[in-house]
């Protein structure tokens, strides 16, 4: 059973309408920003006539609408039109449901559920139910949240941001359970859409223009609403990559490599350390898995970026001071530590169900900086308990997929090696940055993680 339209007349009548409103959309779009008006005047017809256009790839060619999501999700927090970048990471400070990036989450909420609907009961990986369980109980303890939230609209939105993440891991599993030769289609959109935020970022560093003030420092954040967040998807499109690159032909490690390259200048010019930090963990997993020699050129790596990088090492350099003469914070681990007290106080309004997702930045202004923090403060003891429930889960999907592949195993392997290695890099970058808001990494972490809860689920024993 397949989510489609009821036959090529429809279809067709369908693709002429949307087109013609997409059209008269984007004409009207034009004349509005050739005027001189507001951003979302510009913005959200825009959007909306996307909106539609994919709806319509959705109900007739949903692998293609997969594929397209994927390829532009990484770009559009630039349209965000709340989008200010703040010192202390909060970007948005409410869940802007016109944005293009939060219409398509929903839209991708709905049409992936609805999909998984339309393909009946059996699922990818059913015979190994532990990650889907842990995420459908995570899912509901983000619902829970809601009951006692203080910014009911904000938590709303983070709810939707999480259960588009989560959809797209069964998504993705399913979807190669049925075609397994839709795999490479799967990687080349999750490579592809590493392009143009790198080639922002570059240009943001190379032309001073766009850059953002954090504590003293200027550094580009690409196409992401903070540098931080796009160190974060640096890190998972870099592991996955090593991961993946010695199982692919020639012309495929060309495309690899040239990611690699941009992703790993964007990484550092980023100045994200707990990124840096993650990576470098990811990798040696992805080392110790696959080739221990790795591990000898990720240290002359590291030594070459020393040297040849003086940004990083400033980067690093503060973190031996901990006060400036007049009392401040020196760097943003002291700071970090000076906050979390803060957020752990909020516990105290609702310690069963937690303040609400997305609230603790409103209420001390701040994010927290931490996601084991942020799941107990903002989802309550449940939402702590269950959140690791998920990532327990996570690390027992990788092992299976491991065991389910050789080493000689071509890409399927390269994808098991990829996910192990993402996610200690996740488990690593959870202790001191915002991975569960930050949705849009988390879409390309789930790619791998789908594909692994495929791969491990069909192990024959």
């Amino acid at each position: 059973m397949s989510l489609t339209l009821a036959g090529p007349t429809r279809a067709g009548a369908g693709w002429t309408a949307v087109f013609v409103a997409a059209a008269v959309l984007a004409v009207y779009s034009g004349i509005a920003f050739a005027s001189g008006e507001s951003r979302a005047t510009v913005v959200i017809p825009v959007a909306v006539a996307l909106s539609l256009a994919l709806g319509v790839v959705a109900l007739t060619r949903f692998y293609v609408f997969v594929l397209i999501v994927l390829g532009v999700r990484a770009s559009l927090d630039a349209t965000k039109l709340a989008g200010s970048i703040s010192p202390s990471g909060g970007g948005e400070t409410a869940a802007s449901w016109l944005d293009p990036s939060s219409m398509l989450g929903a839209l991708f909420l709905v049409a992936g559920l609805a999909w998984l609907v339309a393909q009946g009961r059996r699922t990818a990986g059913a015979s190994q139910p532990l990650l889907p369980v842990a995420a459908g109980a995570f899912l509901v303890a983000c619902l829970l949240s809601t009951l006692g939230s203080l910014y009911l609209n904000t938590s709303l939105g983070e709810v939707v941001r999480i259960g588009a993440v989560l959809i797209m891991i069964f998504v993705v599993a399913r979807l190669v359970a049925e075609d397994p030769a839709r795999l490479p289609g799967l990687l080349v959109a999750v490579f592809a859409a590493a392009v143009l935020p790198a080639l922002v970022t570059i240009q943001q560093l190379l032309t001073g223009e766009g850059l953002v003030e954090l504590n003293g420092s200027l550094r580009p954040h690409g196409t992401f609403w903070h540098p931080n967040a796009l160190g974060m998807f640096c890190y998972v499109l870099i592991v996955a990559g090593v991961a993946i690159f010695p199982h692919v032909a020639t012309r495929a490690r060309i495309g690899i490599a040239a990611v690699l390259a941009l992703t790993g200048v964007a990484l550092l010019g980023s100045g994200a350390r707990g990124a840096m930090i993650a990576a470098l963990a990811g990798l040696v997993v992805v080392g110790l898995l696959q080739n221990r020699r790795l591990l000898l050129g990720l240290f002359a790596l590291v030594v070459a970026v020393v040297i040849a990088v003086p940004g990083v090492v400033a980067r690093f350099a503060d973190l031996t001071e901990t006060r400036t003469e007049g009392g401040l914070e020196a760097n943003s681990l002291v700071w970090r530590f000076d906050h979390w007290g803060q957020a752990l106080d909020l516990l105290g309004l609702n310690p069963i169900t937690g303040t609400g997702l997305g609230t603790t930045r409103l209420l001390i202004y701040k994010e927290v900086h931490n996601d084991y923090l942020r799941a107990l403060v903002e989802s309550g003891l449940l939402g702590l308990v269950t959140y690791l429930g998920l990532l327990a889960a996570l690390v027992v999907t990788a092992y299976r997929a491991l065991r389910a592949t050789r080493p000689d195993g071509g890409l399927e392997r390269g994808c098991a090696v990829a996910f192990a290695g993402c996610t200690a890099a996740l488990l690593v970058s959870a202790i001191s940055d915002n991975a569960m808001t930050s949705v849009v990494v988390m879409w390309y972490f789930a790619v791998f993680a789908g594909i692994a809860l495929w791969r491990g689920g069909s192990v024959t024993r």
